[in-house]
């Protein structure tokens, strides 16, 4: 590898592990496109940083995984690549091909450290022991191979299959290996002993891939019968299947902490489920527009990565983003009353999305979790002021959303007033007068109309406040009394406000 390209990848996983550090779940799509032919195989470096892909056109590439740049092509293959996989210590990388052999790669330099030569047809599928010390190949030959990473020698084969194994596995303790074939079946293998412990049957048509739970208790099986088995790894039972897909599984995966399971299928979709009740858990993967060949979890359980016909690997998030709203009283800004209603919008969040809600006005003390309504009373607290609501939603799968929030001015205390007639004059000769006004609402929402009376039940029209204002009293002579009335932006009324004035025209 030239000096310029170990400095780019360096430059490129520093850059990488700065921005993860500040990543949340949720984080943006991206693509790894590159590749000029399918890409069959996908894989995570085990701190997560880099993304390694296979591909028909004979290579592997390395790839940042958070900004999706090239890092590095793997060039030696003269066939597909069908297989890769990163060591343990994620100082080496593995890979299977069309070609009939794996190869062991440094990835620091980007030699090849071995060539595993000895199965009679392609490699289909590559795996590190959980040690590092071995590595297992799958081929078309209808055998697995164990073999030395430190010598490259082979130790033993496993053979029992009729037909290719199209994938390989390590239980997570290393003393056990995992099988799938063609021939309909999956097989589980003692390192040390001949033959297969187990052979877990029930698929109607080819095993594509298969993997072992975090724990080891279970097995994960996916097929050409468009479907995907749990196993249990001990008794071989079948636990469960998961069937939605339209076309072959062609891949398999668990979450990190055994709770989801993840399949790639050739109706182009991925899909996440739940291991404890088979259902899916969010809405599919649908980015890729052709076959979609492999899948892989991120260390973190964050992401997924997949490979697919379409000549791109592609990085989504687990979580879907939670959207949701708040409205307090159609979006007015100032309440009178301290009951307001509240208007509620969710959606996202995985499972079957949002199914409980709650409220708080500080973001600390939180109301009980109930039960979703599009609508909803609410007493805001406290003394006059700006008051802010907050709700949050809950998914089925009991992922909190994030905060969403609105906010409305409680005013509950009227406003006051005065009126002087002609300054307060105590006779005028003529019906025009002088109104002289003044008012205050503290620090209330603020006076924003007035309207007169000259007895008390007939008022005029509602108009924007002003100081002084022209009036017509009322013939004939005689004491006239005017009444004012105020309204704040919350609607409350003023008490009325009076004053009087003798008229006495000539």
């Amino acid at each position: 590898m030239p000096q310029t390209s170990i400095v780019t990848r360096v430059i490129g996983i520093m850059a990488a592990a700065l921005l993860l550090s500040a990543s949340v779940a949720g984080a943006a799509t991206v693509v790894f496109a590159g590749h000029t032919e399918p890409v069959y195989c996908v894989a995570y470096s085990p701190d997560g940083l880099e993304v390694l892909t296979g591909s028909f056109d004979d290579t592997a590439k390395l790839w940042d995984a958070t900004t999706g740049d090239l890092l590095f092509t793997f060039v030696g293959h003269t066939s597909d690549v069908y297989g890769v996989a990163f060591s343990p210590n994620g100082e080496t990388i593995l890979t299977g091909s069309d070609d009939t052999t794996a190869k062991l790669w440094d990835l620091t330099t980007g030699n090849v450290i071995h060539t595993f030569t000895g199965h009679a047809g392609p490699v289909g599928s590559v795996a590190f022991s959980p040690d590092g010390e071995t590595i297992l190949t799958g081929s078309d030959d209808g055998t697995a191979k164990l073999w030395d990473v430190e010598t490259g020698a082979e130790i033993r084969s496993f053979t029992g299959h009729t037909a290719p194994v199209y994938s390989v596995a390590f239980s997570p303790d290393g003393g056990k290996v995992l099988t799938g074939s063609m021939d309909y079946t999956a097989m589980l293998w003692d390192l040390e002993v001949e033959t297969a412990l187990l052979t877990f049957t029930g698929h109607t048509d080819e095993v594509w891939s298969v993997a072992f739970s975090p724990d080891g208790t279970k097995v994960l099986t996916g097929s050409a019968d468009a479907s995907a088995k749990l196993w249990d790894a001990e008794t071989g039972d079948e636990m469960r299947t998961f069937t939605g897909h339209t076309d072959l599984v062609s891949s398999v995966a668990f979450s990190p902490d055994g709770a989801k399971v993840l399949t790639g299928s050739w109706d182009h979709t991925a899909k996440l489920w739940s291991v404890s009740t088979g259902a899916e858990t969010r809405s599919s993967f649908n980015a890729h527009t052709d076959i979609v060949n492999s899948v892989a979890f991120s260390p973190d359980g964050k992401q997924v990565l997949t490979g697919s016909d379409d000549t791109t690997a592609i990085q989504e998030s687990v979580q879907v983003p939670f959207t949701g709203s708040i409205i307090i009283n159609n979006n007015r800004s100032v309440t009178a009353s301290a009951s307001v209603s509240l208007a509620l919008s969710w959606g996202g969040g995985l499972g079957t999305g949002p199914v409980r809600m709650r409220f708080s006005d500080d973001g600390s003390h939180w109301t009980a979790w109930e039960s979703l309504k599009a609508s909803r009373s609410y007493t805001l607290p406290g003394d006059n002021g700006y008051k802010t609501v907050r709700v949050q939603f809950l998914d089925s799968l009991n992922n909190k959303s994030q905060v969403f929030s609105d906010y409305i001015f409680l005013d509950t205390e009227p406003p006051e007033g005065s009126i002087l007639i002609n300054n307060n004059r105590s006779v005028t000769t003529t019906q025009s007068v002088t109104l002289n006004l003044t008012w205050s609402d503290g620090s209330g929402s603020g006076v924003r109309f007035m309207r007169f009376s000259d007895d008390g039940a007939h008022w005029t029209y509602w108009e924007p406040v002003q100081s002084t204002k022209a009036y017509m009293l009322p013939l004939p002579n005689g004491y006239h009394t005017v009444r004012v009335q105020f309204l704040d932006g919350a609607n409350n009324h003023s008490p009325v406000y009076s004053d009087y004035i003798k008229l006495q025209m000539p």
